[in-house]
């Protein structure tokens, strides 16, 4: 789970009834315990899912496919869970390898982190664990195949739309890949956040 040296092996995203995945073939070993989690193997430059082959193409070719299906959708703020901790840390890296982190971000509106969300909105609760996949079974009443990039973003968009979180609290947990690179700026709309609900 280093953000420094991991790499993506799939990239999946929702809007409504649209959806985004594909499957990259990591330039780095996994882990056991990586193999363990998310079912993915690699066998003689080959990625198995299960023992089961998957088509895979190029990370540049992932994340420019990426960009296109989010411009298609009209800047979205992109939701995950766990996000600022370590989805967009791995992203806006990659990003800046193939020189598209600018494009990037002028097909998003920035991106929400639902771990921190959940926080907020279940702080006065007696919800202590926060996990997508508790979440889920405590909201959704169901299970789901957690740690497969599509099935997390479907389970993913049910629970915030369960949720319905109002807008002060999204503005809140809303940040943008410039702010990983800046606390500084991070503090800042943290600080304009809270005028804005407070007074």
């Amino acid at each position: 789970m280093n953000v420094a040296t991991c790499d993506i092996i799939q990239l999946s995203a929702i809007s409504k009834e649209r959806t985004f995945n594909v499957h990259v073939l990591p330039r780095c070993c996994m882990t056991d315990e990586a193999s363990r989690v998310t079912g993915f193997t690699v066998r003689d430059q080959t990625l198995l899912l299960r023992g089961r082959p998957v088509e895979t193409v190029p990370l540049r070719q992932a994340l420019t496919s990426f960009i296109a299906f989010l411009c298609s959708v009209h800047r979205p703020l992109l939701a995950a869970h766990n996000a600022k901790r370590f989805d967009c840390p791995v992203l806006a890296r990659v990003l800046r390898e193939f020189s598209l982190e600018e494009e990037f971000q002028q097909a998003v509106d920035g991106f929400l982190d639902t771990f921190l969300l959940s926080k907020d909105l279940l702080a006065k609760t007696t919800v202590r664990r926060y996990s997508q996949q508790y979440l889920v079974s405590l909201f959704l009443n169901k299970s789901y195949q957690a740690h497969n990039a599509l099935e997390d973003v479907r389970a993913l968009q049910d629970l915030y739309h369960a949720w319905a979180p109002d807008r002060h609290l999204v503005q809140r947990h809303r940040f943008t890949l410039q702010q990983l690179h800046d606390p500084l700026v991070d503090l800042l709309q943290s600080l304009r956040a809270s005028r804005r609900v407070y007074f």
